[in-house]
């Protein structure tokens, strides 16, 4: 019988929040990979929706052996404590539980269906499955690892689902010497929404990385505007303003 496994992504060394736990911790990237995978698979042990009951951060650092990992991850975001008894994994069943190996499982049948046409049924089924982009995937499987009630709040049925937590690292990652969030609450995932849902070229994650980008570009966002800020750049006034290149400098 083949054993259990978790999914980690190809590029998680150098990652943004593996950054901010290598300051916090003071340790080297490949052992906070091992102690990101310890971590992550008590959660796959443990939990089938990424809530461990009775489990603190003290806790969580006794069973994986590395004092002070766990409020790193917090303080990252890759971890959530109710401040009693309880951990949270945000985006669990994107990479853990059963539902997370299915979608991973099911690509990779498809990809390899797509590589040998032999082992199709049909034809029509293998063209279909051909126009499929990575994009198209990306986003559906995003909207898997969001929460349900995320659905009922006026979305169109045809909108992915906002990656809040992707759009957060993308600021993170693109403009570094801009004060960096450590509080992402309701307000500013509102704000992320409300620019997702205004125009369908805004909702792709490759969006917002040019969108940070292109603000590192700006001299004067970049050291003449003292406002400047996540919640600065998108509010709609301002954010408007940055696309049509009021900030930016003549060629």
């Amino acid at each position: 019988m083949a054993a259990e496994w978790i999914k980690m992504r190809v590029d998680l060394q150098t990652h943004p929040k593996i950054v901010r736990i290598l300051s916090a911790t003071k340790s080297d990237k490949f052992r906070v990979i091992g102690g990101l995978h310890a971590v992550w698979c008590v959660f796959d042990t443990h939990s089938v929706d990424g809530v461990l009951n009775g489990y603190t951060p003290e806790a969580m650092d006794s069973v994986v052996g590395w004092p002070g990992l766990a409020d790193a991850m917090i303080t990252s975001g890759w971890l959530e404590f109710d401040g009693d008894q309880t951990l949270t994994m945000p985006e669990f069943e994107a990479h853990n539980g059963q539902s997370g190996k299915r979608r991973a499982e099911d690509q990779k049948r498809k990809r390899e269906a797509r590589k040998s046409p032999q082992s199709v049924p049909n034809q029509s089924e293998n063209e279909t499955d051909g126009l499929r982009t990575r994009e198209e995937e990306r986003r559906e499987e995003v909207k898997d690892t969001l929460p349900s009630e995320e659905s009922n709040q006026g979305k169109p049925d045809n909108a992915p689902a906002v990656p809040y937590e992707q759009i957060f690292d993308a600021y993170a990652a693109n403009l570094p010497l801009l004060p960096q969030l450590k509080i992402k609450d309701k307000a500013r995932k509102d704000l992320i929404k409300s620019a997702w849902r205004r125009d369908e070229r805004f909702q792709t994650v490759e969006f917002w990385e040019k969108y940070f980008a292109y603000v590192k570009k700006s001299h004067f966002l970049m050291t003449d505007c003292k406002a400047i800020g996540f919640d600065w750049l998108l509010k709609p006034a301002n954010f408007k303003k940055v696309l049509e290149g009021n900030y930016h400098e003549q060629q």
